[in-house]
């Protein structure tokens, strides 16, 4: 029973009727939808319009993207229209909807017949704590308790587990229910209309749009500092609910980015004018107060109003995104399977960072250059150090660069200590305050190999001409995007000290801000 069941909803999900089979498929996974293609043979049939072919489409078909070629001479496409059909009217889905039933009523059953079995383990657990029991009489009664209690226990767990196979089964048939046409209970018949001078049947190729379906992509990246090497692997995870089952086709995955433009931005005017003048706090709370009003009046019946913007994956490069070649696969209606893309071994180049102002943390990072540009788009990443888990980021890579942080190495630490940190007044008639700030950064390397650490601090910036800055650093440091950069090598098991300091002056009655120097 199970297997006809099966049988008769691949009849019906595989695409077309019986008038009608296909010759070779091939999908096109896109971030969300798919594009399928298929070449198939269909017999002619004749009404008192003339010549025509039915198909018969998911229900998630997409029908202002249906197109449809003929391959056969002499046979010319004229017209094609659409109409819908229930598929829970099917004779699949009336089986199926049968033998759901039955299983329910066996399910009942057997959740009835539990009921009973706990009901007599309450009877005996009941006739061994409060019946008046004569002493000679204790031990004969102990053993019935015990023995019937064991089986009833026994016999209540393996009716258990039978009530969650028959679940399961329900389940499994009722989401087979629903995968028939892709989850809404309808597909499409499509009647092509032609001009075909007594042909019998006709080779056609047809194409089309598919919701309910797309790919995500996962990776994974395993750092080696030791060997200067990023191990990466890149997997897809297919999802399909077209209500088709594709067996044997051609499974490409394309990298398409959602929401992508199809027109450049328009440029802003760049206006300079005085700012103006800030207004009375009762009249911006009178305007902020009509803006809310206008905006309500505008919104849609039952929700707040919003503005929505319209914004317009062998790996094949194309002009604007990449194609995944996955070759033959047979993805059944409504599966989720994750395939293996790429896995490739790529030559980094390591490096250590320290921020000790912010973490004592030292942190990985490395650095790829690729022979060829690569396009994998944005998904989730599995970030390992030496095959330890570290945690997960998002990721993408679009070029031939790129840079990646691997978590902090334990064997690595850096304190910024306080040397010295005050403020004061010069001189009589030309009085300035000024402040001082000395700091050592101190780092310590427990491995047994020298580690090279890039350290990275702010460097102060004058807001102001009158405000005067002194700073000297030991080593002498360069300063990159408005921060000291030391290059230091830490020998193994040893320390290494980096020390700066900063000297200002400014005008006395200067209300400062001393930013993070506060």
């Amino acid at each position: 029973m199970q297997k006809k069941i099966i049988c008769m909803t691949l009849v019906l999900c595989v695409l077309f009727c019986s008038s009608a089979f296909a010759v070779s498929e091939r999908v096109v996974f896109y971030p969300s939808g798919a594009d399928f293609s298929s070449k198939v043979k269909a017999d002619l049939k004749r009404d008192v319009n003339g010549d025509y072919a039915m198909f018969t489409l998911s229900g998630q078909a997409v029908p202002e993207t249906f197109t449809i070629a003929s391959l056969t001479k002499g046979v010319a496409i004229n017209d094609v229209s659409w109409s819908r059909s229930d598929l829970s009217r099917s004779p699949a889905a009336i089986e199926l909807g049968k033998k759901i039933d039955q299983l329910k009523f066996k399910k009942d059953a057997v959740i009835s017949q539990k009921q009973a079995v706990d009901g007599g383990i309450a009877f005996w657990k009941e006739r061994g704590i409060d019946q008046q029991i004569k002493p000679s009489d204790l031990g004969n009664v102990a053993g019935q308790v015990v023995a019937n209690l064991s089986k009833l226990y026994t016999e209540s767990a393996k009716l258990a587990v039978k009530i969650n196979e028959l679940k399961e089964l329900i389940n499994d048939l009722q989401r087979q229910l629903r995968e028939m046409a892709g989850g809404d209970k309808l597909v499409w018949n499509v009647k092509v209309s032609v001009a075909s001078k007594g042909a019998k049947s006709a080779d056609f190729k047809i194409g089309y749009m598919l919701r309910n379906c797309g790919w995500e992509p996962k990776y994974k990246l395993d750092a080696f500092p030791g060997s200067g090497k990023v191990q990466f692997t890149f997997e897809a995870e297919i999802y399909q609910g077209s209500g088709m089952d594709f067996k044997n086709c051609d499974v490409a995955l394309a990298t398409v980015k959602k929401q992508s433009r199809i027109s450049p931005p328009e440029l802003g005017r760049w206006v300079i004018e005085p700012k103006p003048e800030p207004e009375p706090e009762m009249a911006r709370y009178a305007m902020d107060s009509m803006n809310m009003a206008m905006e309500a009046a505008s919104a849609p019946e039952g929700g707040a109003g919003t503005r929505v913007f319209k914004r317009a994956p062998t790996r094949v490069s194309k002009a604007t995104y990449s194609l995944w070649e996955m070759g033959k696969k047979n993805l059944p209606a409504g599966s989720t399977r994750k395939y293996a893309v790429e896995s490739e071994t790529w030559k980094s180049e390591f490096s250590f960072i320290a921020r000790p102002s912010l973490t004592p943390d030292v942190f990985v990072s490395s650095k790829t250059l690729l022979a060829e540009a690569k396009d994998y788009p944005v998904g989730v990443a599995l970030m390992f150090m030496e095959g330890t888990m570290i945690g997960k980021k998002r990721f993408s890579f679009s070029g031939k660069e790129k840079k990646l942080y691997f978590g902090s190495d334990p064997m690595l630490k850096a304190e910024r200590k306080t040397v010295e940190k005050q403020s004061g007044e010069q001189g009589m008639f030309n009085s300035k305050q000024t402040y001082s700030w000395k700091y050592s950064l101190e780092l310590e390397n427990s491995r047994k190999v020298p580690v090279k650490v890039l350290v990275q601090e702010p460097s102060p910036v004058s807001g102001d001409k009158r405000i005067k800055l002194e700073i000297v650093t030991e080593p002498k440091a360069e300063i990159k995007e408005d921060n000291f950069e030391w290059l230091v090598d830490i020998p193994a098991g040893g320390k290494y000290a980096v020390n700066y300091g900063v000297e200002m002056k400014a005008p006395e009655d200067m209300d400062l801000d001393l930013g993070i120097g506060r």
